[in-house]
Parts: structure tokens; C-alpha cells; sequence
């Protein structure tokens, strides 16, 4: 059995594939680390991962200024501080040396320095499709999304598009490329991109449904499908009861549950949210922060929840709205619920995108987010039957995969003896 050391930062959604795989690791006998950052110590213990703190970065807090600017900021300076990147590459090092492969996400670009420097087997595992973009199937960028939108309406290709996403991303990162100079690595090509993936296997956790194959991707990629992991740590049986109960005591609610920075900066979302399901007969339930709770609506027609897996609480609604997470996609999917996605940020336009083009959702631009555009989009979602059809099939594909599963062989291949 080997000993295997998972490098991960950022939010939930960019750690519970790692998780998922990590625990099916450890079920299979081997020895699984985990380097994180201190807040993913409760969900390293309930995947029974040894955990070890590294890294200075933490999620957004709602003290923090309530723009998106303000949030896009604060993520950059967690992830792409030189001082920082320079300290985590020294808190790894030690723990990789004993290690024979290490597996890391897109954000550990401290992982992918360290495998270098000690020449470990890497396993990339991509959190979303857009960190393994496709000149092929042209993806949405975050802050180049309007300009791609315009050029989609005058026929102009999309393809042109991961060029400039490229060198927009490889400027922010050049104090990246010059520690890789005093580390006295050579060029790996883009510091985003080629210098994390791995020669050996890239992972894509998610659905085929949303991301097939790509012919330009880098070699040795395999897409395994969704990768199921439930952070029981979230909340109580309590409170999935309580939520149980309001759903069975009416008409199926409309789940309303935002996700990334809008999670703790929701603005006037909620209010316009519960105006657009009371006009349409509705009742809803809001997933959100407790710390939010008290400037939420209130009313016999609302619930409020806590964060609670999704499984939990997909399945109770007749539609959920949520931003587009590719994770929430998919518990969106396995409970065959029709989705209304409003996307704000980073990987999430490109996730609508994909679950549009599946069929399975519907995506609302952030300029119709006032409550008659909202109760509008609901109320069509709601009645669209065949949209409502390819959702129950998709379920049934989707309950069927295995990415956790799929990974662990991947991995076990690559550490078989030659």
C-alpha cells in the first residue's frame, strides 16, 4: 500500500472531489495525508485523512466589503501571494518527502512546485472543466464572459478567447514563474495550466454529461465521473427533519441556495427570491450562513436552513436556484430536479454553460435578477416538461457513477510497479 499526499486550497467545492477520492484511498488500505488549509479540518477528519494546516488563505467572511471586486481580491491575494506561495512550498516539502505520489487540485501551486523540486509521481484533479480548457469546446471566462456573449450573437468564434484568458492569467502569475527561477525549476509552460498538469494522469471528476473528452486536452486525462462525497459535518438531522417537514406540509417549495462569494454577500437575492415564489403560489427555502439569518424574509411560505449537504435538500424542492457550482450541478442532476442557475463568478458561467447545453437548466444573467424576471424564469422552468424529463434521465445516469472509485484505479495504475 502507498503513501499518498493530497495538496488542495480554495472552498468546498474545490475540496470535496479530493475528499472523496482521499477517503476511497484510505478504504483501499492506503496511507492518505491531507495539506490544507486550518478550515478543512473538520471535513479531512470525517474522510479520516490525517490532516496537517498549511497555507494562510480562508473563505471569504461577511465583515468583508460586499462587492465582487472586493471578493475577487481577497481570493487572488489567498492563492496567488508570491510570500505565500514561497511559505506553503517550505510547509510541503517535509510532508512530501516521505510521500510516493502527491495529488493536488488547480490551486495547489505549491504541490506542483514541491513535486518538482523531490521529483514525485502528480496527480492533477481538477475541480471544474474550466481548469482543463478546450480550444475545441470554448469555454466562458470570468470577466470575459459579456465580450464571448457578443461575439457568440455576431457568429465569431469562441476559440480566440482561451488565448487571451491565457495571458491575462499568465500575468497575474509572474511572480509565480520567477519563485519557479530562484527554486531553480526550469519553464513549465503556463504557469496556470501545463505547470499543473501532470505528465502522468490528470483527474476530471466530473459527468461526462457535462465535460466528454476533449482531443486537445493533455495527455493521460480521464474523466471518472462525479465523485459523491457528503460532508456530514454540515449541519444536523434536526435540521434536515425540520426541512423535511415543511416540504411535505404543501406545495414542493423552490430550493434557493447561492453558492461562492454570493453565499456571504447575498445582497437583496433572498427578498427578490421569496417576492418571485409568492407571486407565483410558492413556498421557499433558503439555504444560507446562520450569521445571515436574522436580514432574511420570514413568513409561514419560507424556511430557513443552515448549510446542509445537498443531498439533503435538492430532492425537497420542485426547482432549485443556485449559482453554478459544478458540484451543485450535480446533486441538482442525481436528485433530478429542474435547475435555475445564476451564475456570478469564476468556473460558474462555464458550468451553466455545459448544463444548458445538456439540457438540464436553465441560466438567468445577473441583469434579470429583480423578482419578476426571477418569478418569470421559475415559472417557465417549472412547466417545462421536457427539460423535467431529461433531468430524470440524467439522474439515472448520474446515481450510476463512480468517480471515486474510477480515480482510485487511475491512481493504482500509476503507482503499480512497472
Amino acid at each position: 500500500m502507498a503513501e499518498i499526499l493530497i495538496v488542495g486550497k480554495g472552498g468546498f467545492g474545490d475540496w470535496f472531489p479530493l475528499l472523496a477520492i482521499g477517503q476511497a484511498l484510505r478504504q483501499r488500505g492506503h496511507r492518505v495525508r491531507a495539506a490544507a488549509e486550518a478550515h478543512h479540518a473538520s471535513a479531512c477528519a470525517q474522510a479520516g485523512l490525517e490532516f496537517h494546516a498549511v497555507g494562510q488563505g480562508a473563505p471569504p467572511g461577511p465583515g468583508e466589503p460586499d462587492s465582487a471586486w472586493a471578493a475577487a481580491r481577497g481570493m487572488l491575494q489567498a492563492t496567488l501571494s508570491p510570500q505565500g506561495l514561497a511559505a506553503e512550498v517550505q510547509a510541503l516539502r517535509p510532508l512530501a518527502e516521505g510521500a510516493e505520489l502527491l495529488l493536488g487540485n488547480q490551486l495547489a501551486y505549491a504541490g506542483s512546485l514541491v513535486r518538482r523540486l523531490l521529483g514525485k509521481p502528480w496527480v492533477f484533479c481538477a475541480a471544474s472543466p474550466l481548469a482543463i480548457p478546450s480550444r475545441l469546446d470554448a469555454p466562458l471566462w470570468p470577466y470575459l464572459q459579456p465580450a464571448q456573449q457578443v461575439a457568440a450573437r455576431l457568429g465569431l468564434p469562441q476559440s480566440g478567447f482561451v488565448g487571451l484568458a491565457r495571458l491575462g492569467t499568465r500575468m497575474l502569475m509572474r511572480p509565480q514563474a520567477a519563485l519557479r527561477r530562484e527554486l531553480g525549476l526550469p519553464a513549465a509552460g503556463h504557469p496556470r495550466f501545463e505547470a499543473m498538469y501532470s505528465e502522468q494522469l490528470n483527474l476530471l471528476p466530473v459527468s461526462p454529461l457535462l465535460a466528454p473528452p476533449q482531443a486537445d486536452w493533455p495527455a493521460h486525462t480521464r474523466v471518472t465521473g462525479y465523485t459523491w462525497f457528503e460532508p456530514d459535518f454540515l449541519g444536523d438531522e434536526a435540521q434536515a427533519r425540520a426541512l423535511r417537514e415543511f416540504a411535505q406540509a404543501g406545495t414542493a417549495p423552490v430550493v434557493f441556495a447561492l453558492g461562492g462569494s454570493l453565499r456571504v454577500r447575498p445582497g437583496s437575492f433572498y427578498e427578490r427570491a421569496v417576492q418571485a415564489c409568492r407571486h407565483l403560489g410558492r413556498r421557499a427555502i433558503l439555504v444560507a450562513g446562520r450569521q445571515l439569518h436574522a436580514g432574511l424574509p420570514s413568513g409561514q411560505d419560507v424556511a430557513l436552513s443552515g448549510y446542509l449537504p445537498y443531498s439533503r435538500v435538492f430532492g425537497l424542492g420542485a426547482a432549485v436556484v443556485h449559482s453554478g457550482g459544478i458540484g451543485a450541478i450535480g446533486w441538482g442532476l442525481r436528485a433530478a430536479v429542474p435547475q435555475l442557475l445564476v451564475p456570478a463568478e469564476w468556473d460558474q458561467f462555464d458550468n451553466a454553460r455545459r448544463a444548458r447545453r445538456a439540457g438540464v437548466a436553465r441560466v438567468l444573467a445577473r441583469r434579470d435578477w429583480q423578482a419578476p424576471d426571477l418569478a418569470r424564469a421559475l415559472g417557465e422552468l417549472l412547466e417545462d416538461q421536457a427539460l423535467r424529463a431529461r433531468c430524470a434521465q440524467a439522474a439515472g445516469v448520474l446515481r450510476a457513477e463512480d468517480g471515486a472509485a474510477a480515480a482510485c484505479e487511475a491512481v493504482e495504475q500509476l503507482l503499480a510497479p512497472r
